[in-house]
């Protein structure tokens, strides 16, 4: 038998120590600037990362005050989207408690070395603690990141269109927006295939099983679209509004490129969380903005401002919910302990045996029989 138990909320969600965190952030921190010291000093073929160390003293707050509020509405599309999926698998998930998994999420993501899987992670651990079994869980999850990574395939695969054919002109390379936009294609046409023709119900072994659980997910995503839930409209606003941190970042320092190239750039660029080398995704977002003839220090100084802004200020607003899902957790496993029935014990069965009719005899009743 195994001996497996499902660990509590104390040992999976941990209590943060802000000091600690602090500690660890002081080291970076200094050699940041003595980076920056060392670039001011340099110039030369360092020019770039000078300039763009200066325009960040002139950023125009109004952008930058601008930027913080786009990436808080980005989080409320994130948060109406997992309502609107995990509430239909568990009447736990409502909007408040579905907000505290979304910023513990945050904060699990930004806070924890698990190389951006502890949001994940921390979710589907929460989707168990509702009650769901380990596949309708996974497949809750896996139904909320296909829905919402389909705008993400979707947008890779307009801009880089749009970019090829020239309706956002000619500004770069063809082959940054074609080879995107063909990648994006292969895996959002591929889910739907497997939607369609995937493998359904209970399967054995590991492929067929994974295959049944992502069709699965991509059949009830798409059964929510159909639904016209608005809330399906937070995977829009998700990936806009974290989109427009970006675009706000380049309004303070400088001035944004076309709308395509700004998509393409930030899409592409997100494709680097999947590399775990640090700095991927600012590395993707400024090559592509460069070779679309942003100026490298704009580009270089509003990634930088925008990574600062969509890492760092939901980390505080995480932590405060992720307080308040331990708090969920623990008022979640008390309710199952007293939804827990008593065994009733039964009473030892009683053999009773009924007067039987002989033959040529007229049948004895039980009150005749004891009056005699």
């Amino acid at each position: 038998m195994s001996t497996y138990r499902e660990p509590t909320a104390d040992t999976v969600i941990p209590a943060f120590d802000v000091r600690a965190l602090a500690r660890r952030a002081a080291v970076p921190a200094a050699l940041a600037a003595a980076a920056a010291a060392v670039v001011i000093v340099a110039g030369g073929p360092l020019q770039a990362f000078a300039n763009a160390i200066h325009r960040a003293f002139e950023a125009d707050p109004r952008w930058v005050v601008g930027g913080a509020v786009f990436e808080l509405l980005s989080f409320a599309g994130y948060i109406a989207l997992l309502w609107a999926i995990g509430s239909r698998a568990s009447r736990r998930l409502g909007l408040r408690e579905t907000t505290q998994v979304t910023l513990g999420g945050a904060a699990a993501t930004r806070l924890l070395p698990t190389a951006g899987v502890g949001g994940a992670a921390l979710t589907l651990w929460a989707l168990r603690r509702t009650g769901m079994g380990s596949r309708q869980a996974t497949q809750t999850l896996m139904t909320f990141l296909i829905t919402l990574y389909s705008v993400f395939l979707i947008a890779i695969m307009s801009s880089g269109v749009a970019l090829a054919t020239g309706l956002a002109g000619d500004s770069g390379p063809i082959a940054f927006g074609v080879v995107p936009a063909i990648g994006a294609a292969v895996v959002f046409f591929g889910h739907l295939a497997l939607g369609a023709w995937g493998p359904r119900g209970e399967t054995t072994g590991k492929i067929a099983s994974t295959g049944a659980v992502l069709g699965e997910a991509v059949r009830a995503g798409l059964r929510l679209v159909r639904s016209a839930d608005p809330r399906v409209l937070g995977a829009i606003a998700y990936w806009t509004f974290d989109m427009g941190v970006l675009w706000a970042m380049l309004h303070a320092f400088g001035a944004p490129p076309p709308f395509a190239v700004l998509v393409l750039a930030y899409f592409v660029g997100q494709v680097g969380n999947t590399i775990p080398i640090p700095g991927a995704v600012s590395g993707g977002i400024v090559g592509i903005l460069v070779a679309f003839s942003v100026p490298a220090d704009v580009a270089l100084v509003s990634v930088l401002a925008y990574r600062a802004v969509a890492i760092w200020l939901p980390a505080p607003i995480g932590l405060v919910g992720l307080g308040a899902l331990r708090r969920t957790i623990g008022r979640w496993d008390a309710e199952d302990r007293v939804a827990v029935v008593e065994p009733v014990a039964i009473a030892e069965p009683v053999e009773v045996t009924e007067p039987v009719s002989l033959a040529g005899r007229r049948r004895v009743e039980p009150e005749l029989q004891l009056a005699a």
